[in-house]
């Protein structure tokens, strides 16, 4: 017995270290884009002080996205709920979620600059070009041709204009 008693003190202790190490608490996400999708599904540790805020901010960036809401895939009442606001120092959800629980947001994609620069480059152009032939008469190809017949009315600049700014100044949805 006493052979036992010294085998046992020597032994490693029974539990492995898969098991002395803490589960760390997730949750599942139903990622849907514009309520399309869903687009992805992946576990999501839950984060901060009490592990049960979401990492929004990584959400985010992962994905391309530049806000999540709460989604309701099916049902009479389907659609987007609130926004999921983030602390703006950590990043994590100002809600808590519970281990476990299996989520569905809704993302807003983020925009990309090539559209907005190329829509501004576009418009830029137009009106250099309509200066130009404001301030130096029509071209003689252009005189001949039945696209500009003659010299462009002030209307047409000024129409220009505006249609440019309204372009630029429309609001977006969120």
């Amino acid at each position: 017995m006493a052979r036992a008693e010294q085998e046992s003190l020597a032994a490693p202790p029974l539990e492995s270290t898969a098991t002395a190490r803490q589960r760390v608490p997730s949750v599942e996400v139903h990622l849907y884009r514009r309520g399309a999708g869903p687009v992805a599904i992946f576990r999501s540790d839950l984060a901060g002080p009490r592990r049960d805020r979401l990492d929004v901010r990584r959400i985010q960036a992962s994905h391309g996205l530049r806000a999540l809401f709460a989604f309701r895939p099916e049902g009479s009442r389907r659609g987007r709920g609130l926004r999921i606001r983030c602390d703006p120092a950590a990043g994590y959800s100002a809600l808590p979620f519970r281990d476990g629980a299996a989520i569905a947001l809704d993302g807003e994609p983020g925009e990309s600059w090539t559209k907005p620069v190329s829509v501004i480059v576009a418009g830029l152009l137009v009106l250099a070009v309509m200066a130009a032939v404001a301030a130096n008469g029509v071209p003689e190809p252009l005189r001949s041709s039945r696209l500009a017949n003659g010299i462009f009315a002030p209307w047409i600049l000024f129409s220009a204009v505006i249609i440019f700014a309204r372009a630029r100044t429309r609001p977006r949805a969120p």
